[in-house]
C-alpha cells in the first residue's frame, strides 16, 4: 500500500502513463466488480489517513492494559476499513466499511474500558444512521452509484448526523474525551482516521442542510464551546484533546461555508486538518517548546498553509449583517483556542512526553521516524500551501480560480474578510495567555466550572440518569402487561379495539 501511494503522488504528474499502472485502473475488472472507485480524491484522503495512522503507532504510549490486546493492534485495521470506505462506489460496499471502521473504532476507543459505553452508544447511533440513510432516500437497490444517487431531506439530516458523531464535532464529541484520559497514540489515532473519512464522505454528496443558516450557527456554537472547554480546563491532555475537538468542527463549519461543490468543498479543509492534527499529535512528543509555533501555524491557516483558504470562506460571514455577529463569535473561540496551544506547559507537561510516566510496551517503531514523519507532514503542507495547484493536481481536480496559487489567495484576502479573521485572534490570545494569571488570578475554581460545562458532561449523565427512569417506566410497565393470566395482553388487545372502532 505504501509503494502504491508513493507511487501515485509521482504518477500525478505524468498523467500520460497511468494507464499502465494497476493503481489507477483494476485487472479483470475488478474495480466494478467489488464496487471500488480508486480516483485521486480518494487516494489524496487514503493518504493522508496512512500518514496519521504511522505517526499514531510511533507514539510510544498506548495504554496496554495486562492481559489485553494493545490498541495497537486495531490501528491497521481501521486504517484499511478507512481505505474501503474512502474508495467505495455503491452504497453496498460504503455500508459494509461504515460498519467495519465504526467496529475498529470502537475497539481503540474502549480504552480506558470506563470510556466504553459512552463511545459504543455514539458510534453504534452513527452506524444506525447511515444505514438508515438510503432507506429514508427510497432507494430501490443498494448497488447504486455513489456519484449518481440525490439525497433528499431526510438521507441529507441522517448523512449529516452520522459524519459530525464519527468526526467528534461539538457537541457529539464525547466519546472522544474520556476519564481517565487515553493514552496519545489512541488518542491522535481518533482524532483523525474517523474525521478524515466523515469529511471525504460528506464532500461527495450534494447536501443543501449544511448551507442552512441553523447549521451554521449550530458549527459557530461548537466551535464556541470547545474552545471555551480547552482553554477553561488545567488539565493539558483535555486541552489537548478539545483543540483537535475544535479543528474539527472548525472544518465542519469551513465546509458548510464553502461555496464551492464536491470535492473542490473539502478538499483544503481535509488537507488543513489531516495535516494540523498530525502536527497537533507529534510535536509535544519531541518536547521542543519552540514547536508550538510550528504547530500555531498549521493549526490556524496561516498563509503557506492548506488552512489559508479556509479561512477566507469563515471570514465572509462578516459581509452579512446576519453574519456578523457569528464571526465575532468565530473570533472569540479562535483567541481562545490560540491561547490554549500557546499555554507554557503545553508542549512541556503533557501526558505524551512526561517522564513521570514510563512507557511499558516499548517503541513500536524506530525513535527517529517521528521526526522523520512531522518533516513529512510539514512538508506536504508548505508543498500544498505554496503551491495550491499541486493539491488540486494531486487529487485528480483542475485548478481554477484561488486554487492556482498562494498568492492568489493572499490578494483574495481583503482586510476584513481576510486578515483580520486571522490576525486579530493571534495577537487577543498572545495577550491573553501572557495575562491570564492577572486577569483570572483567584478564579480557578470558576475557570473548572466554566470546564465543566462547556465539556458537556453534564448533559450527558442527564440523559443517562433520564435513560434510567425510562428504562425503569417501560421495564414496569411490561411487567402489568406480561403479568399472571396475560390480564396486560386482554387490556392491550381492548385497547386497540377501542381505537380501532371508536
Amino acid at each position: 500500500m505504501l509503494v502504491a501511494m508513493v507511487a501515485w503522488l509521482v504518477m500525478r504528474w505524468f498523467p500520460g502513463t497511468i494507464g499502465r499502472w494497476w493503481l489507477w485502473q483494476a485487472p479483470l475488472g475488478l474495480e466494478t466488480a467489488l464496487g471500488l472507485q480508486w480516483d485521486g480524491w480518494a487516494w489524496l484522503a487514503g493518504w493522508l489517513v496512512f500518514i496519521a495512522g504511522v505517526a499514531a503507532l510511533s507514539l510510544p504510549t498506548w495504554g496496554c492494559r495486562p492481559g489485553f490486546v494493545s490498541p495497537r493492534f486495531w490501528t491497521p485495521f481501521l486504517t484499511a476499513a478507512a481505505l474501503l470506505v474512502l474508495t467505495s462506489a455503491t452504497w453496498t460496499t460504503l455500508l459494509v466499511g461504515w460498519a467495519l471502521l465504526l467496529f475498529s473504532t470502537g475497539m481503540l476507543a474502549g480504552t480506558p474500558s470506563s470510556a466504553a459505553p459512552r463511545a459504543w452508544t455514539f458510534l453504534l447511533a452513527a452506524g444506525l444512521f447511515l444505514w438508515l440513510a438510503p432507506l429514508f432516500n427510497g432507494l430501490g437497490a443498494l448497488d447504486v452509484v455513489l456519484s449518481t444517487s440525490p439525497l433528499n431531506l431526510q438521507a441529507q439530516l441522517l448523512l449529516s448526523l452520522a459524519v459530525v458523531i464519527v468526526a467528534g464535532i461539538y457537541p457529539f464529541h464525547s466519546w472522544l474525551a474520556s476519564h481517565p484520559p487515553r493514552a496519545s497514540g489512541s488518542q491522535l489515532v481518533l482524532h483523525t482516521i474517523p474525521a478524515l473519512v466523515a469529511f471525504h464522505l460528506i464532500s461527495r454528496f450534494q447536501v443543501p442542510l449544511l448551507e442552512s443558516f441553523s447549521w451554521i450557527a449550530l458549527a459557530i456554537t461548537g466551535l464556541l464551546g470547545s474552545a471555551m472547554a480547552a482553554w477553561a480546563t488545567d488539565d493539558d491532555h483535555r486541552a489537548w484533546v478539545y483543540v483537535a475537538i475544535n479543528r474539527a468542527t472548525w472544518a465542519m463549519l469551513v465546509i458548510s461555508l464553502s461555496r464551492a461543490h464536491g470535492a473542490y468543498r473539502g478538499l483544503f479543509p481535509l488537507a488543513a486538518l489531516g495535516i494540523g492534527l498530525v502536527i497537533w499529535g507529534l510535536a509535544p512528543r519531541l518536547e521542543r517548546p519552540w514547536l508550538r509555533w510550528l504547530t500555531l501555524f498549521f493549526l490556524m491557516g496561516f498563509p503557506l498553509t492548506p488552512g489559508f483558504l479556509p479561512n477566507l470562506d469563515v471570514s465572509q460571514l462578516a459581509t452579512s449583517v446576519r453574519g456578523f455577529p457569528l464571526w465575532m463569535l468565530v473570533l472569540l473561540s479562535q483567541t481562545l483556542i490560540v491561547a490554549t496551544i500557546l499555554r507554557p506547559d503545553m508542549f512541556v507537561s503533557h501526558p505524551a512526553v512526561a517522564k513521570a510516566s514510563p512507557n511499558k510496551e516499548g517503541d513500536f517503531l524506530p525513535r527517529g521516524l517521528r521526526v522523520w514523519l512531522l518533516v513529512l507532514a510539514i512538508a506536504f503542507g508548505l508543498w500544498w500551501g505554496v503551491f495550491p495547484a499541486a493539491l488540486t493536481t494531486t487529487a485528480g481536480l483542475t485548478p481554477q480560480g484561488v486554487l492556482a496559487s498562494a498568492w492568489a489567495q493572499m490578494r483574495a484576502a481583503g482586510l476584513l474578510t481576510g486578515w483580520i479573521t486571522l490576525l486579530l485572534p493571534m495577537l487577543m490570545g498572545g495577550l491573553l495567555v501572557r495575562w491570564r494569571g492577572r486577569l483570572f488570578a483567584g478564579q480557578e475554581a470558576w475557570l473548572a466550572k466554566a470546564a465543566s460545562i462547556a465539556s458537556l458532561d453534564w448533559l450527558i449523565r442527564l440523559a443517562r440518569t433520564g435513560l434510567h427512569y425510562a428504562a425503569l417506566v417501560v421495564g414496569f410497565g411490561a411487567e402489568i402487561f406480561d403479568g399472571a393470566g396475560q390480564f396486560g395482553w386482554v387490556l392491550l388487545i381492548l385497547l386497540i379495539l377501542w381505537l380501532f372502532f371508536r
